[in-house]
């Protein structure tokens, strides 16, 4: 008779392929790096074939492993889904605590309202801006690092779902009392002035740059910034003019004494879309963390439930 097969292998086969790295799927199950060679091991005999290959320092997947990797997700998403679709989901007494990847400017949006639910008794939606490229989502999103990720990515990851969330207009902003721009500013006035941009490590373009749906002109610019909220301070004190999210420019126009004007230019919507697990689809806890967030964008929190 053929020995039973243990399923455990496959959720070790799993974490070592995600992560290409014995050591980091060690770390992330919680066990010695000897169990999970052992583990990979007993699977490769099993299935009469090589998983990983030495590359260099580390271990890369053969077409083999690729090919299990393709046909064992779907089904071990739905094992991991089983449980907790069945389970019941009460959002005023769960102690879950949920983590999403988001930019800083929407973090900055989001924590107030996901503060005033905690204090009212919700679960805690923590957020996170570590993230810079799709690859670096993709992981944290397979892996269970994280909930739920909202960007600007239109991810080809079949594992994950992509769904719009809100489309952002770029606008842009200068200091109340600026000399020479008063409510509005033409496209020759926008290059004669000095300019604090945004950086997008991602692209390694401006903001300005990368959104534009016409050609850029050179243009004079005297500081560059990886954090919105830099940016604004430095347009706030000084007679530079830099671009913004139109939602980020609203929250801080009074704080900061800021003019927010239509740009001269140009630019594509900035679309940003909630992306998460196929396997997380038909969760009540992460429908509940999904609306609530879409919820928060359209109403703010206190139209919550």
């Amino acid at each position: 008779m053929t020995d039973k097969l243990d399923l455990n292998l496959f959720s070790v086969f799993m974490q070592v392929y995600h992560h290409q790295s014995i050591t980091l799927a060690a770390e992330q199950l919680n066990v010695t790096q000897a169990a999970v060679s052992g583990s990979i091991k007993r699977l490769s005999e099993r299935c009469g074939q090589d998983l990983f290959v030495r590359h260099g320092r580390g271990i890369i997947a053969t077409h083999f492993a690729h090919q299990l990797m393709k046909q064992l997700s779907p089904a071990m998403d739905i094992m991991d889904s089983v449980i907790d679709n069945l389970q019941a989901f009460d959002s005023k007494r769960s102690k879950q605590v949920f983590t999403v990847l988001a930019f800083e400017s929407i973090t900055n949006q989001l924590h107030p309202h996901a503060m005033k639910l905690q204090q009212q008794g919700y679960p805690l939606i923590r957020f996170k801006e570590d993230h810079s490229t799709e690859e670096h989502i993709n992981e944290a999103l397979n892996s269970q690092q994280a909930d739920l990720a909202i960007d600007t990515i239109e991810n080809r990851d079949s594992s994950l779902i992509c769904e719009p969330l809100v489309t952002e207009e770029i606008v842009l902003i200068c200091r109340q009392g600026h000399p020479r721009i008063s409510t509005r500013i033409t496209t020759e006035q926008y290059y004669d002035e000095q300019h604090v941009t945004l950086k997008l490590t991602r692209a390694n373009l401006s903001a300005v740059d990368f959104y534009a749906q016409e050609s850029v002109a050179q243009r004079t610019v005297v500081a560059e910034c990886h954090s919105l909220l830099s940016l604004i301070g430095l347009v706030a004190q000084s007679d530079c003019v830099g671009a913004c999210s139109k939602s980020l420019a609203m929250k801080y126009q009074q704080a900061f004494n800021l003019q927010v004007i239509k740009m001269p230019l140009r630019f594509k919507p900035i679309q940003l879309s909630l992306i998460w697990h196929r396997r997380q689809k038909h969760n009540p806890a992460h429908t509940w963390l999904r609306d609530t967030i879409k919820s928060i964008f359209n109403n703010g929190s206190e139209h919550l439930i």
